[in-house]
């Protein structure tokens, strides 16, 4: 474990973040580690798999839990604010007459709900390829194109909630499309 917590400690510095604490644990079946908030602090829970991967994967799994542990980064992304008050201006107009010709609030609701669920999976992808390119500015594209070919031939077997996560993620050929597309 002190020989991951000072890789982290390493990687942190290279991104530019404070490292996140890292504590031996039960990642979700499937996940090698995983990264968890717990209030303003991250932390790093390795399992027991960990250590059987190859170095370079556990450099990439390190680098893409650290790049995720920068909330700040994370947020910036996501949707930009300007999409997100285009999104509302449109959306408002479109509810506003709906909310004076029913007299009621429900309209409302039920358009608030619909843009959170369906501007949720696009704000993460976004995520995920900010996390893509930050990972490959900091660590290089080599170590994110093998992580990309590591992944593709074995997949992460997870289950519940994680499996929908993993699920609602750009394909791995989008993600590689996307990366190559950022750096010409």
């Amino acid at each position: 474990m002190d020989k991951i917590r000072f890789h982290v400690e390493e990687m942190s510095r290279l991104f530019g973040v404070k490292p996140p604490e890292v504590i031996h644990g039960t990642p979700p079946e499937g996940a090698d580690c995983i990264l968890r908030r717990l209030g303003k602090s991250s932390v790093i829970v390795i399992g027991d798999t960990f250590d059987a991967l190859p170095k370079r994967l556990q450099d990439a799994d390190i680098a893409w839990l650290v790049a995720a542990s920068d909330r700040e980064r994370s947020r910036k992304d996501g949707v930009s604010i300007r999409r997100g008050l285009v999104i509302g201006l449109v959306v408002g107009t479109l509810v506003v007459p709906f909310v004076i010709l029913f007299d009621s609030l429900i309209p409302a609701v039920v358009a608030i709900v619909a843009v959170v669920i369906v501007m949720s999976p696009y704000a993460f992808r976004q995520r995920i390829y900010g996390l893509d390119r930050r990972v490959a500015n900091v660590c290089g594209e080599e170590m994110v194109r093998h992580f990309f070919d590591y992944w593709q031939e074995h997949p992460p077997q997870m289950r519940g909630l994680y499996r929908l996560v993993m699920k609602l993620q750009p394909s791995l050929a989008k993600r590689a499309a996307r990366l190559a597309s950022a750096n010409l």
